[in-house]
């Protein structure tokens, strides 16, 4: 099916239902107000269940709101706006249109087109579709709306705390009134062979007296989340735990600290993750797990131990969730605040680990995992889908991450695509490239390194990935804007090492598990790159690549550790790896080995380099590759994996 322009549009076609409005209640009437959407191009549905797109509205007026065409939804979470469609149950693609408005700004429109249902296609959404979260009682209905072609549907739901109804369209959930443990579930609807899941939790019965006398506190640590015990000679790492009081306590407060296994469970089904719990004779927590705040206090501290041992996974993903639980009845935790969970993973016996471009126009990129050492190591350790486009919204001037077709097909289906790798210990970083237009790392000013960094941060988040690797190739700098958020045609190794400085500050900030900065040296980009916010180089990058055949050089503040010490071309057949050059960059304390466009499907496997640097860097054979996976074509990847 052939989509249609968005240049076909026609002004009668467009129907507008009820506007969207922030709380605010009154305009700025000085001046002409500013009024910002990012990014603001047109937007593609499929006809079935889409990804939402999130959009930015930034604007000096003081109330904005939203009028859209009735089959497309939208909520709004402070200055984001989460668009989504209905299933388009018709024969005939249909046009759609999204107007934001701020006092007397410009509105800004967004054309919306959702493709038809292919002939014989069932198609099946929920609205809304995001996880319902109930109190423990006295819960107000849920109404879902189901939209099909199909003749029937059916809905399976936690039966034990749950009530549901189905009218028409319409499926009416509740949580029964709870008087144990939490509960956690999901409502799935069902149309043949699709399913939309909604995830569904309900918090566990309070036992504490009415709060109005209580003080709120806060459990938090200011020490680094995550843990990598190292190959040799693991030490225990010890963190801190305070809990904070929003005022003083008269009388001396108490809160224990408890090692919550059961939630690694609920915190996996939330967030879709696959982490293990952290064994509880490998957690100590000092005074029993008594915290204790003296009278007249606004916090106390507490050490927990964590402790390695010879029987952790070094391919599992570890959580030791901790939670404060009150014992004084002048306190009460807040409760979006009363856990930390640490995470922690055992490094496995590879020093020299290897990274990989996937050139994902051409390959799957889940046949890095056909790649395994003889103990069981995967042999790829990071893997960069390459490439995201940094671009810019003519409208707004703003730096913005563009996919195309290929790249939105594995963002779209993560869970196929993405976090099997990462299930299996390999991080999934996003290629940043310049795409021919003026935009790129090198031109960014102040503002737009900021704008454009705290963005990808977001795409992190949004798609599961790992970090970016950052490529100065394909700008066409000439082209550039002269604005808030570019210097036109000027660039400079400066700016261009800014955005990596505020990039690894927003992920550090932003998103809940570890990430990398990786750098291609090309264009602007080299071992030069100098000092920004006080910061060394080394400090907000991790690992460095050279062009084919180089070893790379490390930045200030850096060591051979970071770097890689050749880089392969698979399918051009560039750069040499020897079982013996190997062995000497492994001895010279390199960390990385780098390649490019590995392909087995079409022959892109220069097997014997990867046997020799398996041999050298490991001394280890590389098993034999049994199986593969296939690209089906423009935008389209098969998960299925294939015997040889």
């Amino acid at each position: 099916m052939k989509k249609r322009s968005f240049l076909m549009f026609l002004a009668g076609a467009l129907a507008f239902s009820g506007a969207f409005v922030s709380c605010n209640d009154s305009d700025d009437t000085d001046g002409v107000n500013k009024l910002e959407v990012t990014p603001s191009t047109d937007i593609s549905f499929k006809a079935g269940a889409n990804e939402d797109v999130v959009l930015t509205v930034v604007t000096d007026a003081e109330k904005w709101s939203v009028e859209k065409t009735d089959w497309i939804t939208v909520k709004q979470n402070g200055n984001k706006l989460t668009v989504n469609a209905e299933a388009n149950t018709t024969e005939s693609a249909r046009p759609g249109r999204i107007t934001i408005s701020a006092g007397n700004a410009e509105p800004v429109k967004i054309n919306v087109l959702q493709e038809a249902a292919e002939v014989g296609e069932i198609v099946l959404s929920v609205t809304p579709s995001e996880a319902i979260a109930f109190e423990a009682k006295d819960n107000q209905p849920v109404v879902l709306t189901v939209t099909t072609n199909a003749s029937e549907w059916t809905y399976t739901y936690p039966e034990e705390w749950m009530t549901a109804s189905k009218e028409g369209d319409k499926l009416t959930v509740n949580a029964k009134d709870n008087t144990g443990e939490a509960h956690m579930g999901q409502i799935v609807v069902t149309a043949e062979q699709k399913t939309v899941k909604i995830a569904v939790t309900q918090k566990a019965a309070s036992t504490d007296p009415g709060p109005s006398a209580k003080i709120t506190g806060s459990l938090k640590t200011e020490d680094a989340l995550s843990h990598m015990f190292p190959f040799k000679e693991p030490e225990a790492v010890k963190k801190t735990l305070t809990f904070e009081l929003e005022k003083a306590a008269e009388a001396e407060t108490q809160v224990k600290i408890n090692l919550d296994e059961a939630y690694v469970a609920e915190y996996n089904y939330l967030n879709g993750t696959k982490f293990v719990a952290f064994p509880k004779a490998n957690v100590a927590i000092a005074d029993n797990g008594i915290l204790t705040i003296a009278a007249g206090a606004t916090s106390g501290s507490i050490e927990v131990t964590l402790s390695p041992s010879s029987d952790l996974s070094i391919t599992d993903a570890y959580m030791a969730p901790l939670q404060a639980v009150a014992q004084s009845n002048n306190v009460t935790v807040k409760t979006d605040a009363s856990r930390v969970n640490f995470t922690i993973k055992q490094q496995g016996s590879k020093t020299v680990k290897n990274f990989l471009y996937f050139e994902v126009n051409d390959t799957n990129p889940l046949n890095a995992l056909e790649y395994v050492l003889e103990d069981g190591q995967l042999f790829f350790d990071a893997v960069v889908l390459f490439s995201g486009n940094i671009h810019w919204d003519t409208q707004s001037g703003k730096p913005y991450m563009h996919y195309n077709d290929n790249v939105t097909a594995l963002l779209k289906d993560k869970d196929l695509y993405i976090q099997p790798l990462r299930d299996r210990g390999i991080k999934v970083l996003m290629g940043v490239l310049g795409d021919h237009d003026g935009s790129g790392p090198a031109n960014l000013t102040e503002k737009g390194a900021e704008v454009f960094a705290e963005h990808l941060a977001e795409m992190c988040v949004e798609y599961g990935l790992d970090g970016i690797c950052m490529d100065d190739e394909y700008s066409e700098y000439y082209k550039a804007p002269n604005n808030d958020y570019f210097t036109g045609s000027s660039t400079s190794l400066l700016q261009a090492t800014r955005l990596l400085e505020r990039a690894n500050y927003y992920m550090k900030k932003d998103v809940p598990w570890d990430t990398m900065i990786a750098v291609f040296y090309w264009g602007v980009y080299g071992s030069g790159m100098p000092e920004v916010n006080g910061r060394q180089p080394a400090e907000f990058v991790d690992m460095v690549n050279a062009n084919y055949g180089g070893s790379a050089w490390p930045v200030a503040g850096g060591d051979k550790s970071m770097c890689s010490f050749m880089s392969v071309e698979c399918n051009l057949g560039g750069g040499s790896v020897t079982e013996a050059s190997a062995r000497s960059a492994k001895e010279a304390g390199y960390g990385w080995c780098m390649w490019f466009a590995l392909d087995p499907v079409l022959y892109r496997e220069p097997w014997g380099k990867l046997s020799a640097a398996a041999k050298g860097l490991y001394d280890q054979d590389l098993k034999p590759r049994t199986g593969y996976y296939k690209k089906l074509g423009a935008g389209r990847y098969d998960p299925k994996r294939y015997e040889n």
